[in-house]
């Protein structure tokens, strides 16, 4: 485990994230686990190394970066695409 948070640590210094993928994570937490557990373990060792952790496409990739302490009165927005582009579909009664 310490390899691996060197190896965090490392490219956090080179960059603003760190993508660990499955293969890379199974080194130290087997896919013989339970994902559910596996998970719960991974975010154990992100809190530990102060650490944020973001799952994508779960199992397959864990994105740890460094946790920023938002600004007095900032909000985060989460911007997704407007349905307005696609066209609506009605019922037909």
């Amino acid at each position: 485990m310490r390899k691996l948070a060197d190896q965090i640590e490392t490219e956090l210094k080179k960059q603003e994230i760190c993508a660990l993928y499955d293969s890379q994570l199974a080194r130290v937490w087997p896919r013989r686990m339970s994902l559910g557990k596996r998970k719960q373990q991974i975010k154990r060792f992100a809190r530990e190394h102060e650490l944020a952790v973001t799952f994508y496409d779960v199992g397959l990739c864990a994105i740890f970066e460094k946790p920023q302490a938002p600004a007095p009165g900032a909000k985060r927005v989460l911007v997704l695409d407007s349905d307005e582009a696609k066209p609506s579909r009605k019922r037909r009664s």
